[in-house]
């Protein structure tokens, strides 16, 4: 989420209590950010075949308590106010539209009549509530709690750099609310969708900033482990639209095998703020970073996902973004920012499922249907024969996104 993204050298920042000035400390906070972003989706063999764009709305409201010296609770419940995911035909749209390949294989006789693969111009929107989060954060070292050294060189109260960590846990919120993309593709209906896809995630993290002179700089690392929880979407609950074998695969060897695989994610930023102004509880900085985060290959909500109707398996990519901002203190109790983010995912692919694995043990053959009709135990259900194979698969071009967001802050 962006916001979440766009915070500057106060990541460093720990509510506080039991302090002569903060017996307990409270920080409420609001932030809007909008995110748009494009990509040229190519075919092998094909070249471009669609131009798909992003715009995103998205609210986020952060409650901090503090519970002890340097210690606090924090929740963020984000909120998106609009999802609006279109795409449109490229040159190379042809290969979907006018494609002959069943996605079972060409046993038989499936294979000749025109079979389109997806609809080249649509759209879907969602709305609503993204999974909450609850953390705590720690700041074992706090430079202004620290002793004072070379006065000549570090502004005073500055002698030691603040350590920070924390732990984040996401939570699936219940009921019967999925986003669910069987609902876009060729059956696309009207209406918005929701955001909810739940998954667990736990997120540890930590961070460093110094005060030299008028520059603060920082760096954090970060790492992200999901895991799928109940009820999350998975491919098979609509076996009609996969491969022929999904009828009998998915309740056999591959049973818990065909759902929703969340990326692993590990993350750096570096970055630095320059004060122009200080007093007494205010303060103006500008705020310079760069973001580096690595996804590792997931099943999921791709940007083919809605135009195919399905999650897909996708490689793993780099994202890549630059961020520059203004900070400012009024009061003690009032804050506020204002940044924008310009970045690049790294091209990789989209449709990338295996074919199958050797589930009935036979000295490692894995045996496919190929649309024949033959029990085959072995195919992966998912596995589309349009899309999958070496030669037919999906890419993601190098995706170019920008944003903007602002944040306003009350402590008490």
């Amino acid at each position: 989420m962006l916001v979440a993204l766009l915070l500057a050298a106060q990541i460093t920042n720990v509510a506080d209590a039991g302090d002569e000035k903060h017996p307990l400390e409270i920080d409420l906070e609001a932030g809007y950010s909008f995110l748009h972003a494009q990509t040229n989706i190519s075919r092998e063999n094909a070249g471009d075949v669609l131009k798909h764009e992003r715009d995103l709305n998205e609210v986020d409201f952060r409650l901090a308590i503090g519970i002890w010296h340097d210690l606090e609770l924090h929740m963020v419940a984000p909120l998106a106010m609009r999802d609006l995911q279109v795409w449109h035909p490229l040159a190379g749209a042809g290969s979907l539209s006018g494609n002959t390949i069943s996605i079972s294989g060409c046993g038989g006789k499936l294979c000749g009549p025109t079979q389109p693969i997806l609809p080249v111009d649509g759209s879907s929107k969602r709305q609503g509530l993204f999974e909450p989060t609850i953390g705590i954060s720690w700041g074992p070292i706090n430079e202004e709690r620290e002793l004072k050294l070379k006065p000549e060189l570090f502004p005073e109260g500055h002698a030691f750099s603040t350590w920070a960590l924390g732990i984040d846990y996401t939570a699936p919120l219940g009921g019967n609310r999925l986003d669910d993309p069987s609902r876009w593709g060729f059956n696309s209906s009207p209406g918005t969708g929701p955001e909810l896809r739940k998954v667990h995630v736990l997120t540890l993290w930590t961070a460093f900033s110094k005060r030299f002179r008028v520059l603060e700089p920082y760096l954090r690392f970060a790492g992200s482990l999901p895991f799928a929880a109940n009820g999350a979407y998975d491919n098979c609950s609509h076996p009609e639209l996969l491969a022929d074998v999904a009828a009998a695969n998915c309740k056999g060897a591959w049973a818990g095998q065909t759902g929703y695989l969340p990326s692993y994610e590990g993350a750096a930023t570096l970055g630095t703020e320059l004060v122009a102004a200080e007093g007494e509880d205010r303060r103006l900085s500008f705020d310079v970073r760069g973001d580096v985060t690595w996804h590792s290959p997931s099943r999921g909500y791709t940007q083919v996902t809605d135009a195919l109707g399905k999650l897909t398996y996708a490689d793993e990519y780099v994202t890549s973004a630059g961020t520059v901002g203004i900070y400012g203190r009024i009061a003690r109790w009032f804050h506020m920012r204002v940044y924008g983010v310009l970045g690049v995912d790294s091209a990789h692919f989209l449709t990338h499922e295996d074919i199958g694995d050797d589930k009935d043990n036979d000295n490692g053959k894995i045996t496919v249907s190929e649309g024949s009709g033959a029990p085959a135990p072995d195919q992966n259900p998912l596995y589309d024969y349009r899309l999958d194979q070496v030669g037919r698969r999906l890419r993601a071009e190098p995706s170019v996104f920008w944003g903007v967001a602002g944040t306003l802050s009350l402590n008490f």
